[in-house]
């Protein structure tokens, strides 16, 4: 279900940036054998849809729905992968994008609690709302979706497999609070209440995903690009007399906008490219010109 890479495919999904020393950890547990999908996620960087933000690094995907999750750098605003807010990206959901941790260690504090990340995928409106979809989710369904009973022999087993996943994560737990001195975390949803508003504070350029930006900018006004417009010779023309922050804002949203979609005009891609390659984005350029197919 995962795939390892060697050190200069990592260079190419990192770039610049260090691999934060807990997520050297969990790969080198996934490479001995041992599986983080008990909780929900396997390590991969290579999670690129036509979705997923250019300034979005992913580096572990769930095996469902194309769900994945990475370190938002808001275009090298951030400068340390340690401390890097998460995100939870998934393609079929409105918005696709949203903010669920602050960094790398809290993101495994909330997933030993919900015991799988996929519900990351979801938004809750309380603490109890979480546990109780905790329930559900380790629930034995004795019933088929006609509400005709199951035969005992596959109630027997799906509790097998219930006793074996639920040892699993438990065993999982312990070696991340050993091993990564992590612990679990006291309230998810009031955390990431509180995460969510605390960047709203610090916004400087909105986005069509409504998880904003984070970036310098001492421009006036900000003039946004229509998306609906598709020709190349107009996108090159706005990135060309744009300040850096509407391009900042324009590649954020390019992805939301499936201007980068397998639909695009291959011109498009290639100014894109170019224009991201000018204002010092390489990692972004490298990976687009790569990966957004």
């Amino acid at each position: 279900m995962f795939s390892l890479f060697k050190s200069n495919s990592q260079d190419l999904f990192l770039g610049k940036y260090k691999k934060p020393e807990i997520l050297t950890k969990l790969e080198e547990y996934q490479t001995k054998g041992s599986s983080w999908e008990c909780l929900g996620f396997y390590i991969d960087f290579d999670h690129h849809y036509s979705i997923t933000p250019l300034d979005v690094i992913p580096f572990a995907g769930t095996g469902g729905d194309g769900i994945h999750f990475g370190f938002l750098t808001d275009f090298e605003n951030e400068k340390d992968l340690e401390n890097t807010p998460i995100v939870c990206v998934s393609p079929s959901n409105d918005p696709p994008v949203k903010l669920v941790a602050n960094n790398l260690k809290d993101f495994l504090k909330i997933v030993m609690v919900i015991g799988d990340a996929e519900f990351l995928n979801e938004d809750y409106e309380s603490e109890e709302e979480v546990k109780t979809r905790l329930k559900e989710w380790d629930e034995i369904y004795e019933k088929d979706w006609q509400g005709n009973p199951l035969p005992q022999s596959e109630i027997n087993e799906a509790k097998k497999r219930l006793e074996l996943i639920l040892k699993q994560r438990d065993n999982l737990r312990v070696d991340v609070a050993n091993q990564m001195e992590i612990s679990l975390m006291d309230s998810v949803f009031s955390y990431i209440q509180q995460i969510r508003a605390d960047r709203t504070k610090k916004i400087t350029l909105t986005d069509s995903y409504d998880i904003g930006i984070i970036f310098e900018c001492n421009d006036s006004e900000i003039k946004q690009y229509e998306y609906g417009e598709k020709d190349s010779s107009k996108i090159k023309d706005y990135l060309k007399e744009a300040s850096k922050c509407e391009r900042i804002q324009f590649y954020r949203n390019s992805t939301y906008h499936f201007i980068l979609s397998e639909e695009y005009d291959k011109e498009i891609k290639k100014i894109i490219i170019e224009s991201l390659r000018d204002d010092g984005f390489s990692r972004e350029s490298k990976i687009l010109n790569r990966k957004y197919k």
